[in-house]
């Protein structure tokens, strides 16, 4: 339900509201604009404006969509770029050897789990996995940084039993499933990538459109995260500079997913 004024957010905090209800869509109208972001009408009609002013949203008889501007300042979003050079021929590999599904590598940022490399195939008719894209709750993706954690919780909609048992297969397994829980028609398989001193800091993951396609790949998963968890034991350590400075400049602090509020 939308909030009423701008209780509970700022002017910048309710045009990024909107504009990450529009990259997880096509065009939309400004009634489901507004409800999505949880902002009054009149509230998101106006920052609307502002923001097609600005170029970072477009509007077409009354239809709104990301603009050009907004395209152009995330190609210059480039994350965890150790990572992603080391998971680079390993993700290829993956896909060949997975008959050309969707492969993904994602990291935990600020709470979610983020796409920052891989490759593209048929799901994208169902949902985006693009670089920059963050994956619903319940990914196998997430289980697998989640269930990595010392002590994490439950992510939302997992019982504390049914979550022992996943956290168990995931750490005698190495792989975490998903068919269709995630999101409805895409089935996936993730395996933790970890870094030179042994904390899982990313996940690879093979996602399809037929179930049937999951099981049979998941060693190959396996396999692509060991290979990617081995590059980057021989990174080379940079020498910190300051308070906060990550020993490899470009790969994700090794720190567990936060559980999400059940």
């Amino acid at each position: 339900m939308a909030r009423s004024g701008t209780e509970g957010r700022g002017v910048l905090a309710g045009a990024f509201a909107l504009m990450e209800v529009l990259a997880h869509g096509d065009e939309m109208g400004l009634t489901r604009l507004a409800a999505d972001a949880e902002l009054p009408k009149a509230t998101a009609h106006r920052l609307l404006g502002q923001l097609v002013e600005l170029g970072a949203v477009q509007s077409d008889a009354g239809r709104y969509r990301l603009g050009p501007r907004t395209f152009r300042l995330g190609q210059a979003w480039h994350p965890a770029r150790v990572l992603r050079a080391a998971s680079a021929r390993a993700l290829r590999e993956l896909a060949t050897a997975s008959g050309g599904l969707t492969v993904t590598l994602s990291v935990p940022e600020a709470g979610h789990t983020i796409v920052v490399a891989g490759t593209r195939s048929g799901v994208e008719e169902v949902f985006a996995l693009r670089p920059g894209t963050v994956l619903p709750p319940g990914s196998a993706a997430e289980l697998v940084l989640t269930a990595s954690a010392p002590g994490a919780r439950p992510p939302a909609g997992w019982a504390e039993a049914e979550w022992a048992k996943e956290v168990a297969r995931v750490g005698s397994q190495g792989l975490a499933f998903q068919f269709g829980q995630c999101v409805p028609g895409l089935s996936c398989v993730a395996a933790p990538v970890s870094s030179a001193s042994g904390q899982v800091v990313a996940a690879v993951a093979v996602t399809a459109l037929d179930a049937r396609q999951i099981t049979p790949v998941g060693d190959a998963v396996r396999r692509a995260a060991a290979v990617i968890s081995t590059n980057l034991t021989r990174v080379p350590s940079a020498a910190p500079r300051g308070p906060g400075r990550r020993s490899v400049p470009g790969l994700p602090a090794a720190r567990p997913v936060p559980a999400r509020p059940r």
